[in-house]
């Protein structure tokens, strides 16, 4: 059964014949003949009375033509969501966004996003970098925010922002006049860092790993709140980026030499990206600052 079949026969009926249902379609009318009678051979039923002047129903064919008509009204509804999908004036984007950059780099970003394109649905999802890239490479996520690093062959990537990141100590803390600190320095404190799976903790642990420094942990978590709250309560140090650095309780201290993470966002090659994703990913190539973007499957220096 092919749905021309289904929209030849609601149009005879509508028309009330075989002559008006051809003009009204465009097409011969032993064609449209043929069609139908296709119909009944496959049903195997009548549909139409042929033999009356004008054209009427069977039985068998005021039974089914509900259906028909459910079935064309499916499908036109099926058509015109595509072309609203077409026209970006529907779809969704899944996207993960580490909580700081959701934080504190986003929500302009989004804000924009949502005047140029008012009737697409961003879903975000907040997690560490690890877990992002993950859910990014099963296709739970359509596109992630990341930090830049060797990816797998599976995701392309596009540099987004490069930020210093900063030790930083309560207002109060021995550190908190100091121009800069090492790495070497700041292990000598207790630590309040971002759990593991998150890019700054990554990033600051193979960064000490390289000069053979233990970094001592004594708190962790993923609650960025939570991690500037126990920070400016006073007794350790941790890592923000500079810009997430706002309250007023709170000092940033840059490393020497200065530490930058560079954030990118990334997607899988092959799969199948919908206009609204790649609507996001344009905009976000747009906007993207610190940095120059880089080749498919690769980083930008």
């Amino acid at each position: 059964m092919e749905f021309r079949q289904i929209r030849y026969l609601l149009e005879i009926v509508r028309g009330g014949g075989f002559t008006r249902a051809a003009e009204n379609l465009g097409i011969a009318q032993p064609s449209l003949s043929v069609a139908v009678q296709k119909l009944e051979d496959e049903l195997g039923v009548t549909l139409l009375n042929r033999q009356e002047r004008k054209i009427t129903l069977t039985a068998e064919g005021r039974a089914f033509l509900p259906r028909a008509a459910q079935i064309e009204e499916l499908v036109r509804g099926a058509v015109h969501e595509m072309e609203e999908f077409r026209g970006l004036e529907r779809g969704e984007i899944r996207v993960g966004i580490p909580g700081m950059l959701g934080t504190h780099f986003f929500p302009a970003l989004i804000a924009e996003f949502r005047q140029s394109y008012p009737n697409l649905k961003l879903s975000v999802y907040s997690d560490g970098a690890n877990r992002i890239q993950a859910l990014v490479e099963s296709g739970d996520l359509d596109a992630g925010i990341v930090a830049a690093g060797v990816f797998p062959d599976s995701l392309v990537s596009r540099s987004l922002i490069r930020e210093e990141m900063v030790a930083c100590v309560a207002r109060g803390h021995a550190l908190a006049g100091r121009d800069a600190i090492t790495l070497e320095e700041m292990a000598q404190e207790p630590l309040f860092l971002f759990s593991e799976g998150y890019f700054q903790r990554q990033y600051l642990g193979e960064a000490m790993a390289r000069t053979g420094i233990t970094p001592n942990v004594v708190f962790e978590t993923n609650l960025v709140p939570l991690l500037k709250e126990v920070t400016a309560r006073g007794g350790g140090v941790t890592t923000l980026l500079r810009m997430a650095v706002k309250e007023p309780e709170l000092v940033a201290v840059p490393f020497a030499p200065p530490m930058y993470v560079e954030a990118v966002v990334v997607w899988k090659k092959h799969a199948y990206l919908s206009k609204a994703t790649r609507a996001f990913l344009d905009f976000l190539e747009g906007k993207q600052s610190g940095v120059g973007f880089a080749g498919e499957g690769g980083v930008a220096s």
